[in-house]
C-alpha cells in the first residue's frame, strides 16, 4: 500500500510579476506627481489673483468710505512682485499713507496694458468714486468715463499675474467701477 500524502504546492508570485506590479505604481506616482505639482502652481497663480484683486477692493471701499478723506490707489510695478495701497490727494508721488504688500515668492505682475513705462497706479476718487489709471508722476493713462482721464480708449486696465518660468498665468481687469478675471489680456472690454 503506498500512502503518500499528497503535497499542496503553495502559490507564490515570480520576479517578474513583481516586478510588472512595481514598474506600474511607479508609473502612476510620477503622473500623479507630475499632476499634483502642475495644480500647485495654478492654485499659487490663483491664490496671487485673489489676494490682487482683494487690494484693489481694499483700496475702492476706503475712497467710497471716505476713509482720511482722501483718494485711494493700488501702485503696481510690471515685473514685480511687491505693490502698496495708498491714499493720496492725486498720485503715487505725494501719497499720505503707504501699505506694502507682496506676493508670494515667483508671482510678478508681468503685464499691465496702459503703461509704457510699466507702472500703473489704480486711484479710486473720494468724491464721486470713479477710477483713474495714472503714471507716478500723474500723467493721466485712462479711467472710467465718469473721471478726469475718460477716454474712449482707455476706459480699462488688464493686469496679468504670473509664475515665473512656467506658463501659468491670470488676467485682471479693473473697468469702470468693476474689477474682475479674464481669460485673456486684450481685448479689455
Amino acid at each position: 500500500m503506498n500512502s503518500e500524502l499528497p503535497t499542496k504546492h503553495a502559490r507564490a508570485f515570480t520576479l517578474i510579476e513583481l516586478l510588472v506590479v512595481i514598474s506600474i505604481i511607479a508609473i502612476l506616482a510620477g503622473f500623479s506627481a507630475a499632476a499634483f505639482n502642475s495644480y500647485s502652481r495654478r492654485q499659487r497663480v490663483v491664490q496671487a489673483t485673489a489676494e490682487l484683486i482683494s487690494l484693489i477692493q481694499d483700496a475702492q471701499s476706503r475712497a467710497y468710505s471716505s476713509v482720511d478723506g482722501l483718494n485711494w490707489g493700488v501702485h503696481l510695478v510690471e515685473g514685480q512682485s511687491s505693490f502698496s495701497l495708498f491714499s493720496t490727494g492725486s498720485n503715487f508721488n505725494n501719497p499720505s499713507e503707504v501699505l506694502n504688500r507682496g506676493f508670494e515668492s515667483g508671482i510678478v505682475v508681468s503685464d499691465l496694458t496702459l503703461s509704457s513705462a510699466n507702472t500703473v497706479n489704480i486711484i479710486f476718487s473720494v468724491l464721486t468714486g470713479a477710477v483713474v489709471f495714472t503714471a507716478d508722476d500723474g500723467t493721466c493713462l485712462g479711467g472710467s468715463a465718469d473721471s478726469s482721464c475718460a477716454s474712449p480708449t482707455s476706459r480699462c486696465l488688464a493686469i496679468e499675474v504670473n509664475l515665473q518660468g512656467t506658463t501659468d498665468k491670470r488676467y485682471l481687469k479693473v473697468n469702470e467701477r468693476n474689477i474682475f478675471e479674464s481669460s485673456a489680456l486684450d481685448p479689455c472690454p
